[in-house]
């Protein structure tokens, strides 16, 4: 009997998820762990809506209207950025958008803010604006990683899924300058219906450019995903997906990580694990729990950051409201409203 990928890590996750709150809570009981903290250790900075592809799947449904002016401007996130070190600064800061890189200089002005307080990046970009000035302004920071999208092994499928021509050899080319600069290169690569028979060669690509790590992600129900339900994986698929996972898991052991992504409902009750520890900043300002849930604690543009963050940290994710809407994913997928093109929920 062929082996049932699907179910062997769901089992797996949900023993990581039990095995994780088991921990924590021995260690805080034992003092060593904080029940809460008192300032996040994470932020994510959407620093954008602009983008200069279109993805098809786009969690977060950005590039859609370009003219528009973001209300949270660069100088907007340079006060914010100088506001946190103020206050004590963060540990790691993850730079998203949109796509971030079309901030052009102002992005290293943020950056540069946040570095000098001892802040560890995590930047996403599609790597169509990479070139040999951005990449060696870029390797002065400190990374957790720096993650490139490519969506394909080759350039047809990519282009088509980023509907933009020539990302893919914009991507590929600045992914090699991002490792050879020294730099921890992530690829995230989104598996679908179209480039599932290609992920073996999608390693290969990943590993010839000098990446640490491939995330291999389904693509979840958010976004412009609700336009190209096309884009989302069966059974079935999963299975093949996992089976390659697993397969060049052994193949690169050593050399180059190979990941999936967790169930969005996994990832979600991990935050129940532990102490809230970040948040997601949009660019309207908006303070949002994270990606995966639609429910919004606060605006900077009309409240105090850490005020907010200290009245709500503790409590927002065991929101009734939150509750309910967890309960009710069903394979990864929620019916009560669609992340990303429902309108967010004020908690």
């Amino acid at each position: 009997m062929a082996k049932d990928y699907v179910k062997i890590y769901e089992a797996m996750d949900s023993k990581s998820l039990k095995n994780d709150r088991e921990r924590i809570k021995a260690l805080q009981e034992a003092g060593l762990y904080p029940r809460a903290f008192d300032m996040p250790l994470t932020l994510q900075f959407e620093l954008t809506y602009h983008c200069n592809v279109f993805c098809r799947h786009c969690y977060n449904n950005s590039g859609v209207d370009n003219k528009k002016v973001d209300p949270m401007t660069p100088e907007k996130w340079i006060e914010f950025a100088k506001y946190l070190v103020a206050n004590g600064g963060i540990f790691e800061c993850i730079l998203s958008g949109g796509e971030p890189l079309t901030l052009g200089n102002k992005l290293f002005d943020i950056m540069d803010i946040l570095h000098d307080d001892g802040t560890v990046f995590l930047l996403i970009t599609n790597g169509y604006l990479l070139n040999k000035e951005k990449v060696e302004r870029l390797s002065k920071y400190r990374y957790h990683w720096l993650q490139v999208s490519i969506d394909g092994s080759e350039s047809e499928y990519h282009n088509w899924f980023r509907q933009k021509e020539k990302s893919w050899e914009h991507a590929v080319d600045g992914a090699f300058m991002v490792s050879a600069a020294g730099i921890p290169l992530t690829i995230a690569h989104c598996v679908t219906p179209g480039n599932l028979d290609k992920i073996d060669d999608m390693c290969e690509l990943a590993y010839s450019l000098g990446a640490s790590r491939i995330m291999l992600g389904e693509v979840n129900l958010s976004g412009r995903t609700n336009q190209n339900k096309d884009l989302l994986l069966n059974r079935d698929q999963k299975n093949i997906l996992l089976q390659r996972v697993e397969e060049n898991t052994a193949k690169y052991s050593g050399k180059m990580q190979i990941t999936h992504n967790a169930s969005a409902k996994n990832s979600v009750l991990r935050y129940l694990t532990m102490p809230n520890q970040g948040l997601i900043v949009r660019p309207n300002g908006d303070m949002r729990l994270d990606c995966m849930t639609p429910f919004v604690i606060g605006n900077l543009l009309k409240d105090d950051f850490y005020k907010i963050w200290k009245e709500k940290k503790d409590t927002c994710w065991y929101n009734p409201k939150v509750q309910e809407y967890v309960k009710h994913f069903d394979n990864d997928i929620n019916d009560m409203i669609t992340n990303y093109v429902d309108e967010d929920i004020h908690i």
